[in-house]
């Protein structure tokens, strides 16, 4: 009854039965009922819940299964405890350890953008006897593209050939998008492109791949093209098509089209612009050197695209038009009340202006209130 509440969504009465199961007192509980109730407290996100359901497992002797490892590695990912996770993986004997053990663990990892972390795990599990399957690769995969290691996501895309996964139609359509987002994102647009035509069964996620690679790659007619297309097939956009449409017109200077898309969302497909999709097209607009237009899209779009005036600011520094520059950094300042951004950006007007006095007001000011500049960082692969 546990189980088969949990598995139906019905999470309060599946706690309700656990709970007159305990007080029934001469019903002892088993894993399976342990992986049951953890299954719910990992679908709610409820660490609380699952870290007391750890404790009972501890105390009925459960927590050296293999199920009820990963059934809490599973829970401790989800809810971004990486470091709880990784205790209880590295408390299951390596003998132990099946495939799914070394997958909710590099879940785990990449659920919490530990991508360094992910590669090193994927490392260790190629050292073993067991074989990655689609879901190792659906969670590797988006670690290579991140760290730039393009080398490791064509050895995994190797894999994938030699091992049969893309043959026996194993490789679902995540892992599948996962190696064209890889290829997409380090530079290796035309390998997306044999990935997206080679995947069967295409979802909008799919799609929204390959729109932002070519628009990432500064081919905006084509990233239209696929817009297009997709909607020939039948197929919904979200706001992720729509945002890589817009910075297709962003990055190719297609400034009605990236107009019309605006106003295409809320018409015709029903969605509301966010900030990403107002800081587009005030990005395209500021490009094209249209700056009275950009300001009046970032106030039309108020509080939702307030972060857009850091776009605006690299418009009129573009431009050379320092008054603008300095009331958008100020602008931006007021808009985002913590973080860095906007105090430094502040102060480089000032710098470019010559204004030395009030660039060192400005600093001293970043000195009393706490507030550092974030250093930048990048990725590169070596070796």
């Amino acid at each position: 009854m546990v189980n088969g509440f949990v598995k139906l969504g019905c999470f309060d009465r599946a706690t309700e039965c656990f709970r007159k199961m305990r007080e029934e007192g001469g019903v002892e509980i088993s894993s399976f009922t342990v992986t049951g109730i953890l299954s719910m407290c990992t679908a709610t996100a409820d660490f609380g819940r699952g870290a007391a359901v750890h404790g009972l497992s501890v105390k009925s002797g459960f927590d050296k299964e293999a199920s009820v490892c990963n059934a809490l590695i599973d829970l401790y990912g989800k809810c971004h405890r990486v470091h709880d996770a990784t205790m209880v993986f590295e408390g299951l004997p390596d003998t132990d350890k099946d495939l799914f053990s070394w997958n909710s663990m590099l879940s785990a990892h990449q659920y919490s953008a530990d991508h360094t972390g992910t590669m090193r795990l994927f490392a260790r599990m190629r050292r073993t006897a067991l074989l990655p399957d689609a879901v190792t690769v659906a969670a590797v995969l988006p670690a290579c593209a991140q760290t730039a290691a393009l080398q490791v996501g064509r050895e995994v895309h190797g894999y994938i050939v030699t091992s049969g996964l893309a043959c026996d139609g194993a490789l679902d359509v995540f892992a599948c998008n996962a190696l064209a987002d890889m290829y997409a994102k380090s530079g290796g647009l035309d390998d997306a492109c044999r990935v997206f035509d080679w995947t069967r069964q295409r979802d909008v996620a799919s799609w929204n791949i390959m729109i932002d690679g070519y628009a990432s790659h500064g081919h905006g007619q084509e990233a239209l093209m696929l817009f297009h297309q997709m909607i020939e097939e039948g197929l919904v956009p979200d706001e992720v098509t729509l945002l890589g449409a817009l910075s297709a017109c962003s990055h190719s200077g297609l400034l009605e089209e990236g107009k019309g898309f605006l106003k295409r969302m809320k018409e015709e497909f029903g969605l509301e612009p966010q900030l990403e999709h107002y800081a587009c097209v005030t990005d395209m607009l500021g490009r094209a050197g249209r700056l009275d237009e950009a300001r009046k899209v970032i106030e039309e779009a108020g509080d939702v695209g307030a972060g857009a005036w850091r776009t605006y600011l690299a418009a009129c520094r573009m431009h050379g038009d320092k008054e603008r520059a300095q009331e958008a950094a100020r602008m931006l300042m007021m808009a985002e009340e913590s973080g860095s951004g906007g105090w430094v950006l502040l102060a480089n007007t000032y710098g470019w202006d010559g204004n030395f006095e009030e660039l060192e007001e400005v600093r001293e000011e970043m000195k009393r209130q706490g507030v550092q500049k974030a250093a930048g960082c990048s990725w590169v692969e070596v070796g």
